[in-house]
């Protein structure tokens, strides 16, 4: 069994792939895929693209070109808009959400995509678990809630306080819930590891850049950790 590790930014995936030994490259339709190992693990690594179309077309491409991946991490940075996060925390989604997605006038909940019972997809309760001691392991802050994607860079205190209320979300990003939507339809278990860059607001641009390398260090430890962790039990 393989993890596929999905990323949006180059910056993203940068620190996962210098760890990773045994490198060879695939193409999955469009997207070019780093196969190798990782403390002890298959990985597969891919840089979607930003946003939600990337990152559904990724997912499902490599899904469907790879029966044998087992598990799937979404890896990068977030906004933090509540559960008391601050930058450089990482935000485990232990519910994702499509928070633009909108077919209220026929009946569902925001947020709620025709054919699931729920505008939340929830994370594999395994895969959170060790993903949760690997981080405790790594003395990292984290926070588990739910993370709110929609193809909006939040940068407006008004817009995040609405999307956490509306929510209860405590970060929000591009890619988490289509690649959790994808997992879903496909069966494979699913989790979105999110470093906080910045708190969503007025000034998120700019912290979003100022903070990018380093939050996504944190998920590189995190993920390193969880991978270790998984290899010792088999």
């Amino acid at each position: 069994m393989e993890t596929l590790i999905l990323g949006a930014l180059e910056e993203e995936i940068a620190g996962i792939l210098a760890e990773m030994e045994n490198v060879r490259e695939e193409k999955a339709g469009p997207f070019a895929i780093h196969c190798g190992v990782l403390r002890g693990q298959r990985v597969l690594l891919c840089r979607c693209g930003v946003g939600k179309t990337n990152a559904a077309a990724a997912a499902s491409a490599i899904l469907a070109t790879h029966p044998s991946v087992g598990c799937v991490l979404n890896t990068g940075v977030a906004g933090g808009i509540g559960g008391g996060l601050r930058r450089g925390d990482v935000a485990l989604g232990a519910h994702t959400v499509h928070h633009d997605y909108d077919q209220t006038p026929d009946g569902l909940r925001k947020g709620q995509v025709q054919g699931f019972d729920s505008e939340y997809f929830a994370a594999d309760a395994g895969v959170l678990k060790d993903m949760r001691q690997a981080l405790e392991a790594e003395k990292i802050d984290f926070r588990v809630g739910t993370i709110a994607s929609g193809d909006q860079f939040i940068a407006d205190n008004t817009v995040a306080a609405r999307i956490h209320t509306e929510f209860d979300a405590i970060a929000c990003d591009f890619e988490s819930a289509p690649i959790a939507q994808v997992c879903a339809l496909y069966g494979v278990p699913f989790l979105a590891v999110r470093a906080v860059s910045d708190d969503g607001g007025n000034g998120a641009v700019m912290s979003f850049y100022e903070f990018l390398h380093v939050a996504a260090q944190k998920n590189v430890r995190a993920i390193c950790r969880f991978l270790q962790l998984r290899s010792a039990a088999k």
